[in-house]
């Protein structure tokens, strides 16, 4: 089933997690005994499905609507067991859950994680833990990139991850799988 959902998002030029980069991120799952997960970021459902295969729960928010009728329909196709929770809506502006998480996934704008970090921080459980991807965004060098946009958002990812490494609260680790990931636990 993913293979199916890999293949329709390299055709349609959706971007995805890595390979490398889910597996560690399973991996994590398993590892800390995850029951609950809040995934900013849906795109077509791809990483929410693979991690309720594990029978964890997923809660996951996406805004663009034709990337939520995707995700809506492999949903319904991938999650018999209806451990997915897809909510329509911009993490920006939508209301923070009473819900605690034990792992918070953040793979949407990557010029708005460090907002995104520290609006949904609170929703982690004690012993949660904070993951983030494409923190070396297709790994370019910011001094030979030439788009003003694409330089911009390698500066504002240089930030957070500056944000990050000096986090009085959360002390980050960084993989350095797929475009990068860093996974933040609370001190």
């Amino acid at each position: 089933m993913l293979d199916a959902l890999k293949t329709y998002a390299k055709e349609h030029d959706i971007p995805i997690i890595s390979d490398e980069g889910l597996d560690y991120v399973l991996a994590l799952i398993t590892k800390r005994r995850v029951k609950h997960v809040l995934e900013i970021g849906s795109a077509i459902g791809y990483s929410a499905i693979a991690m309720a295969s594990l029978g964890v729960y997923v809660d996951t928010i996406e805004r663009d609507h034709t990337m939520l009728e995707q995700a809506k329909k492999n949903i319904a196709l991938y999650d018999a067991s209806n451990h997915i929770h897809l909510i329509a809506a911009d993490a920006l502006t939508y209301k923070v859950p009473q819900r605690r998480y034990d792992l918070i996934f953040i793979d949407a704008a990557k010029s708005q994680y460090m907002r995104l970090f520290e609006k949904y921080q609170a929703c982690l459980t004690d012993k949660g833990i904070i993951v983030c991807d494409n923190l070396y965004f297709h790994h370019l060098d910011v001094n030979i990139v030439t788009n003003r946009h694409t330089k911009g958002l390698l500066r504002r990812l240089e930030t957070f991850r500056q944000f990050l490494i000096n986090h009085q609260t959360f002390k980050t680790e960084f993989i350095a799988l797929g475009d990068g990931l860093s996974v933040s636990q609370r001190i």
